[in-house]
């Protein structure tokens, strides 16, 4: 038995049925360790690529995306994914080879301090140092990536430690570390958010990613009902300007009582500056408040059970009824006069809005819609209502939407999945196509293509003028042949009436596809509103 079967076991054990990964050098013994197991190696083009389809994974099933990539620079190439997956509150364990043990210190092949790399961007971060310990680290790692707040947890994984002889453990402690508990929320504390809600004439609830999602979000959905208060998940780079949003936007600022759950009072919501002055602001979360200006009230613990106590504790309680909860929910679903036009428009280059009404019947029917990047991510954002998405996150990073697909699809094999995009992120991991191809993962990948990074083209004319407008031109390149070029299905639509016939051949190839979509560069909706007191 070795360092690498020990690990491969506790993976298997734990049901763990998929390692997304790049192979090399260091972590080869892991490789052959997989041989025989119940465990398939979706082996991708880049490492970052592998982080994004574990994170996608983590964030349907609740269950952590498990990431295997090798030392050095393949390490350091998966960690601006970890950032994404941080941000999101999303379950992942990435796993990566390290050079050995015993040559630690002396200039080895690799050498990094990976442990320290990784740091910043996990909830931990430890490397395995006794081969008969691997298994014990793997599964306290896949423990702590799925408990309290989700996010990523770092495993570094020496390559003498994978190797070497790993007899049977004798009961000596891990050197890592558990997640800490935390106490359960007070009766006392219960009654006083319950109070300053009921008090409220315009409450809000505002939750980070981790509470939006699954079996947390239907805690929120209960307290939401019970105090008659909208509840809204903030999860998009552009915080309270996120499009989905819509006319929600304008809203946030006359609540006089916000309750955040799981939901740091940061650049997001304006450091508060999002409310109005005399809103009284409840933030609950794991951590407590370094920083509280702004906070009325302000408790440590896991808000996902601390929803379910306060949804019952209001249930006992009278609540008038308001129109306010039906005021913001009907502002956030509805959408500006003029969308109508544009959503029919005949005119070429396509307007954003066109795309998403050919998109609309198959989000309708249950497609998972993925999107990341500038302006065409924000329209399809601001211009679909999906049962269920998945967009890059408030890390704002571009270019996760072609992988996460990936993980998607290995998720929920029996479910369309459309990934929208701008051409520029598409160029960052379009050979995940070949990996979707080798793997036989029928994704739709639909391309807004501006021939321009826009997002940034847009801030220029805002902040400098058309006349100083610089590195932001692309070429309107045929993707669809690339596409092809792997084994995908391609389309190229330049025409409106193009859409919807190339939207259905895509969807009904059998195997990746790509629709090449040639789009009017406009930049992305805005709503406005969001406070009085600063714009972001």
């Amino acid at each position: 038995m070795t360092g690498a079967r020990r690990l491969v076991g506790a993976l298997a054990a734990a049901g763990v049925r998929q390692l997304f990964t790049l192979s090399g050098n260091q972590i080869l013994s892991v490789y052959d360790a997989t041989i025989g197991r119940d465990i398939e190696l979706i082996h991708t083009r880049h490492e970052a690529a592998a982080v994004h389809m574990a994170d996608a994974w983590g964030r349907l099933t609740e269950q952590p995306g498990v990431a295997l990539v090798t030392a050095g620079p393949g390490m350091l190439n998966a960690v601006s994914a970890l950032y994404t997956a941080r941000m999101a509150d999303s379950p992942v364990v990435l796993m990566a080879g390290a050079s050995p043990r015993g040559q630690r210190g002396r200039g080895a092949f690799q050498e990094v301090d990976q442990v320290a790399v990784a740091r910043p961007v996990v909830k931990a971060g430890w490397s395995i140092e006794d081969p008969a310990r691997a298994g014990d680290d793997v599964a306290r790692a896949l423990a702590l990536a799925a408990s309290g707040r989700p996010g990523p947890v770092y495993l570094s994984l020496p390559g003498d430690v994978l190797e070497g002889a790993a007899p049977d453990a004798d009961g000596a402690s891990s050197t890592a570390g558990g997640e800490r508990v935390l106490p359960a929320l007070g009766e006392r504390d219960a009654l006083a958010v319950v109070a300053l809600l009921a008090e409220a004439k315009r409450p809000l609830i505002l939750t980070g990613p981790a509470m939006g999602r699954g079996a947390r979000w239907a805690a929120v959905e209960r307290l939401a009902s019970a105090v008659g208060a909208p509840a809204l998940p903030i999860e998009s780079p552009r915080g309270v300007n996120d499009p989905w949003l819509r006319g929600a936007t304008r809203l946030l600022g006359e609540a006089d009582v916000v309750l955040l759950l799981g939901k740091p009072l940061d650049y997001s919501l304006r450091f508060g500056e999002a409310f109005a002055r005399g809103a009284r602001v409840i933030a609950l979360d794991l951590d407590a408040v370094a920083d509280a200006r702004g906070i009325t009230l302000s408790l440590t613990g896991d808000p996902a059970p601390a929803a379910e106590r306060l949804a019952a504790v209001a249930a006992t309680r009278a609540r008038p009824v308001t129109a306010w909860r039906d005021e913001v929910e009907a502002a956030r679903r509805a959408t500006p006069p003029t969308w109508e036009a544009l959503r029919r428009a005949d005119g070429a280059p396509i307007h954003p809005l066109r795309v998403c009404d050919a998109l609309a019947p198959h989000v309708a029917a249950g497609a998972l819609l993925i999107t990341d990047g500038g302006e065409f991510g924000q329209w399809v954002q601001a211009g679909l209502a999906p049962r269920e998405r998945i967009i890059n996150g408030l890390s704002g990073s571009i270019g996760s939407a072609l992988p996460m697909a990936i993980g998607a699809k290995r998720a929920q094999p029996d479910r369309p999945v459309i990934a929208a995009m701008g051409d520029g992120t598409f160029g960052f991991h379009a050979f995940e196509l070949d990996t979707a191809v080798r793997h036989g993962l029928p994704i739709v990948v639909v391309i807004g293509n501006d021939a321009r990074w826009n997002a940034e083209h847009t801030l220029q004319l805002r902040t400098y003028g058309a006349e100083r407008t610089v590195g932001c031109e692309l070429l309107p390149s045929r993707y669809d042949q690339l596409a092809a070029a792997l084994g995908c299905h391609g389309e190229l639509v330049q025409r409106p009436d193009e859409l919807a016939p190339a939207l259905a051949r895509a969807l009904g190839a059998g195997r990746p596809a790509c629709v090449n979509v040639l789009i009017d560069g406009q930049p992305a909706p805005t709503f406005g509103g969001g406070g009085t007191r600063g714009q972001a």
